[in-house]
């Protein structure tokens, strides 16, 4: 699963391929969109712009009790 951290619009603009749109303001929010079907263990890989957001939402969903994020960085 590849999850683009970014804003709505800067999804829209461009993204890697399969990737799905759930900001980091969202899992701030706790609104996890289809995360919240998958096993706590399925491998979760995050980006947005310069990898800040991403890295948030890595130790957001890591307190949820995701297990396997890692932080792509920037795209």
């Amino acid at each position: 699963m590849i999850i683009d951290c970014r804003t709505k619009e800067e999804y829209e603009e461009g993204h890697q391929e399969g990737a799905v749109n759930i900001s980091v303001q969202d899992i701030m929010r706790g609104e996890l969109g289809v995360l919240d079907t998958l096993p706590r263990d399925t491998e979760i890989r995050c980006y947005c712009a310069s990898g800040a957001r991403s890295g948030m939402a890595k130790q957001i969903l890591e307190s949820f009790g995701f297990t396997n994020i890692h932080n792509l960085g920037g795209f």
